[in-house]
């Protein structure tokens, strides 16, 4: 929310005020929950995947840019089927 509000003060000359004011029209208290609980698990996800790939590094940093590379593909990977999850799970709640 708080990024929004600096993009929308800079690039659409909304004020701090106005955006304030509009936020509560626009956004949920229920959506604006389901993205800060999803989150957490987001950043879990990703954290996992990279220590995980990191712990199979060997050699010298070829290796290391390998791993990278498929910590990346895989945490992107993990995060879209999480978020998936979580669509039909909310969906299944009717939230």
């Amino acid at each position: 929310v708080l990024g929004g509000m600096v993009m929308a003060y800079f690039l659409l000359d909304v004020s701090f005020r106005d955006f304030a004011l509009r936020i509560p029209e626009a956004v949920s208290v229920t959506s604006l929950l389901i993205g800060v609980g999803k989150a957490p698990v987001f950043a879990a996800l990703i954290a996992l995947v990279g220590c995980y790939q990191g712990f199979h590094v060997s050699g010298g940093a070829d290796s290391v840019g390998r791993q990278t590379t498929v910590s990346v593909v895989q945490a992107i990977f993990l995060v879209i089927v999480a978020d998936a999850v979580f669509s039909v799970l909310f969906g299944m709640l009717g939230i």
